[in-house]
């Protein structure tokens, strides 16, 4: 199996975004949350892309691309509810509907960890705007979170850290969705044809 650094080094670089937003700024934990990052997320990341060439070698593109977003996701809230302890039925007495957000948001994140580092690493010129767009979204969300504003008002009112780390989570569906869209308009014609994955 050869070794794609370049992926890797990716979804890290976007696991680690979320983490330092939500350990390192809401929990004022700078440091402690590194090492139990990297151990949770690189295999995941090794899991994912082996599921993502299989998949590549057995669907079209645009099924492909939507399986494996969806297969992240689902192996991320597992990692949630047997590891992590954030099950839906860990605390009773929460808000179902908040739950259900909640739950959404984890989903989204594993998803996105997994989809990103394709996402950037695509250099086809049909999805170049997505591109840019989700690079322009990942500098806006490290710029709001790390701000002095943020750092000053984050033991004050959390939510606001809350608020940014969950803007994060939400709109990558939205991207998943644009992106799976622009590989699929540009493949249509190649109905069949197998995803490469970028060097």
């Amino acid at each position: 199996m050869k070794v794609k650094p370049r992926f890797y080094l990716v979804g890290l670089a976007v696991a680690f975004l979320e983490e330092f937003i939500t350990q390192g700024i809401l929990k004022r934990n700078l440091a402690d949350w590194i090492i139990p990052a990297l151990i949770a997320f690189l295999p995941f990341l090794i899991a994912v892309r082996q599921i993502g060439n299989v998949l590549q070698g057995r669907m079209i593109e645009s099924n492909a691309t939507t399986s494996y977003y969806v297969i992240s996701g689902v192996i991320g809230l597992m990692i949630e509810w047997l590891v992590i302890g954030l099950s839906t039925w860990s605390n009773p007495a929460s808000d179902p509907l908040l739950t259900i957000i909640f739950q959404l948001g984890i989903f989204s994140f594993w998803g996105s960890v997994a989809f990103a580092p394709r996402l950037l690493l695509d250099r086809r010129d049909s999805i170049a705007r997505v591109r840019r767009w989700y690079k322009r979204f990942l500098a806006s969300g490290l710029y709001r979170s790390t701000s002095p504003r943020s750092w000053l008002q984050g033991t004050q009112n959390s939510s606001l850290v809350s608020s940014q780390s969950w803007r994060l989570h939400s709109a990558k569906p939205i991207l998943f969705q644009v992106h799976s869209r622009a590989w699929k308009n540009n493949q249509i014609h190649r109905f069949g044809a197998v995803y490469s994955a970028p060097k």
